[in-house]
């Protein structure tokens, strides 16, 4: 069975790391009420970060399941999946989605993420 951690390896820790995908972002993807923003990784790996601002989510309960669905969508991408560094910010009216919504959502957005990713190599 594949490794379902999402160890600190995997993440987007710094405001330095946030700044240089907002800045050097070569593939976007969107929905109603997510967008994800991505640049190829300085590592060998993808990593994941996430924006969901209180203004457009405003109980933590549905921030956090947001980031917690984001997650668990990210972990389950194949090994083939291109190194990038990925940006997932939620938009006004996540919050009102259902968790299975939420997760088609999420996958979309990696797998557009993915296709656009491709054609431009």
């Amino acid at each position: 069975m594949a490794d379902q951690s999402f160890p600190r390896t995997r993440r987007l820790l710094t405001k330095s790391d946030f700044n240089r995908v907002f800045e050097q972002a070569t593939v976007r993807a969107g929905t109603g009420e997510l967008f994800a923003l991505a640049s190829t990784a300085a590592d060998a790996e993808a990593r994941l970060g996430f924006i969901v601002a209180r203004k457009h989510v405003r109980r933590a309960v549905n921030r956090n399941l947001i980031k917690r669905i984001a997650r668990e969508e990210f972990r389950l991408l194949d090994p083939t999946f291109p190194a990038l560094d990925i940006i997932v910010m939620a938009r006004k009216g996540a919050d009102k989605l259902e968790r299975e919504k939420l997760h088609e959502a999420v996958r979309y957005l990696f797998r557009k993420l993915r296709q656009r990713r491709s054609e431009k190599t």
